[in-house]
C-alpha cells in the first residue's frame, strides 16, 4: 500500500518538476530524478492545472514530503536549511511527547490502576467502618439495667 502511494507521489513530483524552472531542476542530482522515474507508477495519470500556485494543487501527502525533501536538500540556502531542520526536530519531539502521553497501552493501564486503587480504598473503608456487633446475653442485659437504676438514683442526690 505504501509503495503504491509513493509511486503515485513520484509521478506527481515528476509532473511538477516538468513544469518548474529548468535551473532549479538542474540543481537536483540526476540520480534522484532517475530514482523517482524508476519508482513512479506507470498507470497513474496526473491532471494538475499548472496555472495555479502549488499550494492550490491537490497534492498527496507523500508528494508534499518528496517536494519538501527536494527543497530542503537542494533548493534552500544554509540558513533556511538549519531553520527547517530545527522545526523538524521540534516537531519530532512534540510527536514523541504526544505518543507517550496518549500511548494506548498506558491509557488502559492507568484505568486499570485507578480501578484497583478504588477497590483497595473501598476494602479499607469497609474494614474500618464495619463495627463488630456482639449480642449481649439476657443475664448481662438485666444486670446492666439494674445497675443503671442505681447509677441514676445516685446521680440525682
Amino acid at each position: 500500500m505504501r509503495e503504491i502511494e509513493y509511486s503515485e507521489a513520484a509521478v506527481e513530483v515528476l509532473d511538477i518538476l516538468n513544469h518548474t524552472n529548468k535551473e532549479d531542476v538542474a540543481r537536483i542530482p540526476q540520480s534522484f530524478i532517475k530514482f523517482l522515474t524508476n519508482i513512479s507508477s506507470k498507470s497513474y495519470k496526473v491532471k494538475f492545472n499548472h496555472e495555479q500556485p502549488i499550494n492550490g494543487l491537490n497534492l498527496k501527502k507523500q508528494t508534499r514530503e518528496l517536494l519538501g525533501f527536494i527543497y530542503i536538500t537542494w533548493w534552500c540556502d544554509k540558513e533556511e536549511r538549519e531553520k527547517y531542520k530545527k522545526l523538524i526536530q521540534e516537531s519530532n519531539i512534540k510527536n514523541e511527547e504526544i505518543k507517550e502521553k496518549y500511548n494506548v497501552n498506558d491509557i488502559f493501564k492507568n484505568k486499570k490502576e485507578k480501578q484497583e486503587h478504588k477497590i483497595i480504598q473501598n476494602e479499607n473503608v469497609m474494614k474500618t467502618s464495619i463495627a463488630e456487633y456482639k449480642k449481649e446475653n439476657i443475664f448481662k442485659r438485666v444486670l446492666n439495667k439494674i445497675l443503671s437504676f442505681f447509677d441514676s438514683k445516685n446521680g440525682r442526690r
